[in-house]
């Protein structure tokens, strides 16, 4: 199973996201753009694992309580389009927190920097210049949730499988 951990968005913050989506597409001559349902935050890559046991023991582990998060900006990473997060403390202290479980656990995570982003489509070829402009929007993040990635007739699935409250000393939940 190809799993990673992931903040998922309020209808708010998804709404914004599908018309940012809408107007890079119009933008555009092709890409791979986003399904709504698959808009996320990564917050720690696992890759292909059947240990999801340690997964969720790794997620457990983390002490984190709700935080808020804003949306906002535009990007790119070659011809990945991405929109933007504000720099955030308590999002960069979660993602290290669970990277750090997770490699105690035998999990292989990269190492590399943390860098919030929302991928909006892959693969962009524009047909001129692309103006995109992402109003700012927040959200209060109280979950974080396991999620499996798999192609389920030739398109991309992500499902969540497991979910954990943000709350010092709080139950897990699973979905």
């Amino acid at each position: 199973m190809r799993l990673f951990i992931a903040v998922r968005f309020s209808d708010e913050i998804r709404a914004l996201l599908l018309e940012s989506i809408a107007a890079l597409s119009t933008q555009s001559l092709s890409g791979n753009f986003t399904d709504s349902k698959n808009l996320h935050l990564t917050l720690a890559f696992i890759g292909e694992t059947g240990r999801t046991g340690a997964v969720r023991r790794a997620m457990d582990s983390v002490e984190a309580s709700p935080f808020s998060l804003t949306v906002g900006g535009s990007g790119r990473f070659g011809n990945l389009w991405w929109a933007g997060i504000e720099g955030n403390p308590a999002l960069s202290r979660l993602a290290a927190q669970l990277q750090a479980a997770l490699r105690q656990a035998g999990f292989s995570i990269e190492s590399r920097p943390f860098q919030p982003h929302i991928t909006l489509g892959r693969q962009i070829v524009p047909k001129d210049k692309i103006l995109l402009t992402i109003p700012s929007a927040s959200m209060t993040v109280d979950k974080i949730s396991l999620m499996k990635s798999e192609r389920l007739g030739g398109r991309l699935v992500y499902t969540a499988i497991y979910e954990r409250p943000l709350s010092e000393g709080c139950p897990t939940e699973k979905i």
